[in-house]
């Protein structure tokens, strides 16, 4: 454990963190049927099965629609305002959709770059985790939310096709206050936050995101992701996440096919690289997203993700209904050093189109002929580059898979 750190929950041998002293284990059902949540307001484990996740929201936002997960969420982040555990209040953040293509929603936030901590200085979108720089093992203990622990997967669901993952033994994450808020909600996901791992992406972090957002019931739940270089703050793997009561672009847009599960936009200010999650096969999902990111590793590429609910990439969908979950990757031009932001952070959340403005000076006369040079310049040229070696990996998996078929089917004539 690193220096300072204070002593975290372990891991139980049924896969469960049990903590130390005021830390006690609840399973959703249970906190969701509590007549008395006043003691949940400690730092606690909150235990959850797939029986838990939602697969399908409606796609009208704003609406009071919770799952037992949103109202935990909402109801211990309220307990934490109230604690005054914030650097500042965002109960009264001005918004407004910019007029133009792109329906950007724009929020005027200037505090968050006055009164934030002090980024720190990436060098390098590998940077080891360093103990002696903040990390989350730091923080106050009551800034913690809960702790989330995959307590065990019950039988696949054969309507759905759904499937877990391979490896979900001893899924456990923190969920913590961001105490310098974009907006009302945003709080940290940090997977397995005593292992002190850096912001580098891996499979098990990404299946605690989006088991995260399949615990909601609501399309306003939004989960972000920046890497080293890429305007992340904190060398310590983290995801935002946060509710935005606003539609977005990202959920609708139209995209085409790659290669592979590898979708891109048709027509969008920020080209990326689009994947959706089908018929509830999270592992499938997972694994198709990291082919993408290693290589953006390997190519050392910076690179800026957003998971949000969607309609079919395909653009078939059920009237009213998200029936997916959208992942979005973006190349992007490294960034590195102390990050000087004036009006806006070309990071995830904006490349998906939702803008924190910190500069009152531009607000009145934003608009959106002021964003899309700036997003766009951050990732076409990346994007560019690393297109045909996304077709060509994806066709050589297609390739090998194809192989495989094959020779099991003369093995067997």
């Amino acid at each position: 454990r690193p220096k300072g750190a204070r002593p975290l929950a372990v891991l139980s041998d049924s896969g469960c963190s049990r903590g130390g002293v005021g830390t006690r284990s609840v399973s959703l059902v249970t906190w969701q049927t509590a007549s008395d949540k006043t003691d949940n307001t400690k730092d606690f484990v909150l235990q959850y099965s797939n029986n838990d996740f939602v697969y399908s929201t409606c796609s009208e936002h704003g609406q009071v629609l919770r799952s037992a997960f949103d109202s935990l969420l909402l109801e211990k982040w309220k307990v934490a305002k109230e604690a005054d555990l914030f650097n500042y209040q965002v109960d009264d953040v001005e918004t407004k959709i910019l007029p133009g293509r792109f329906e950007f929603v724009a929020q005027m936030n200037a505090n968050r770059k006055t009164m934030r901590r002090k980024p720190q200085n990436m060098l390098h979108i590998l940077q080891p985790f360093d103990p002696e720089k903040f990390n989350f093992t730091k923080i106050k203990p009551e800034e913690i939310l809960a702790n989330l622990c995959y307590e065990h997967i019950s039988p696949q669901r054969p309507e759905s096709g759904e499937k877990v993952g391979r490896d979900t033994r001893n899924l456990e994450a923190s969920l913590i206050i961001n105490n310098a808020p974009i907006c009302c909600s945003h709080s940290l996901v940090v997977p397995f936050l005593a292992h002190c791992q850096p912001q580098v992406l891996e499979h098990k972090g990404l299946l605690m995101a989006l088991h995260t957002l399949l615990l909601s019931q609501t399309p306003d739940l939004r989960i972000a992701y920046n890497s080293l270089g890429g305007y992340a703050s904190v060398n310590h793997l983290h995801f935002h996440l946060y509710y935005l009561p606003y539609k977005l672009l990202i959920e609708t847009a139209e995209c085409e096919r790659l290669a592979g599960p590898c979708y891109v936009f048709k027509d969008y200010h920020a080209p990326g690289f689009v994947f959706q999650l089908e018929n509830g096969d999270i592992d499938r999902l997972i694994r198709s997203v990291m082919i993408v990111i290693k290589l953006f590793l390997e190519e050392e590429m910076a690179h800026n993700m957003y998971i949000t609910r969607g309609t079919s990439l395909e653009g078939s969908s059920h009237s009213g209904r998200y029936n997916t979950i959208r992942v979005v990757l973006w190349a992007r031009k490294l960034c590195y050093g102390i990050k000087d932001i004036s009006v806006f952070a070309a990071a995830a959340c904006e490349l998906a189109g939702h803008l924190p403005i910190y500069s009152s000076d531009h607000w009145c006369s934003l608009s959106e002929e002021d964003i899309t040079p700036t997003t766009r310049i951050v990732c076409e040229e990346s994007f560019a580059t690393i297109v045909p070696k996304i077709v060509k990996l994806f066709g050589e998996i297609n390739n090998t898979s194809a192989g495989v078929a094959l020779n099991v089917v003369d093995s067997g004539s």
